[in-house]
């Protein structure tokens, strides 16, 4: 089990199951939320719970044609990633708390990232999205 808040507490939720991946979004929304790049864990909807906070949670879709709305405690602030489309959550990896026993494998949207940014790790870079094998699609 994975455990993730937010800063001020009052969001907490808890993943069961395997998480699909750990990948660095460079997407300009990620980057409007996180900086350079936001680290997001992505898995099957189904094995996250929210435990508390949902009244606190608010929800920005930043265009009609946006795959993932964002989420945030309007607390505190702490972007939690989305917590459900369709068959996957995708939650920023910052908000998690305990260790969630996968490591980042990929860039995503490097078509995105700033200019002034060098990716100079050995990761897989995509311009797009990754959709990891075996994975259901949102």
């Amino acid at each position: 089990m994975i455990n993730g808040s937010c800063l001020c507490g009052k969001v907490k939720f808890h993943i069961t199951g395997d998480p699909f991946s750990l990948s660095y979004c460079h997407c300009s929304r990620c980057r409007k939320v996180a900086g350079v790049f936001s680290a997001v864990l992505i898995g099957k909807a189904e094995d996250l719970h929210l435990d508390q906070g949902a009244d606190v949670i608010t929800r920005f879709k930043a265009a009609d044609d946006a795959k993932f709305e964002r989420c945030f405690c309007k607390e505190c602030g702490t972007s939690l990633g989305d917590l459900a489309t369709g068959d996957v959550y995708v939650v920023a990896a910052s908000a998690l708390d305990d260790d969630p026993k996968i490591r980042p494998s990929v860039h995503i949207h490097t078509e995105s990232k700033p200019d002034w940014y060098e990716i100079d790790d050995r990761l897989q870079k995509f311009t797009g999205d990754y959709i990891p094998p075996d994975t259901p699609h949102a």
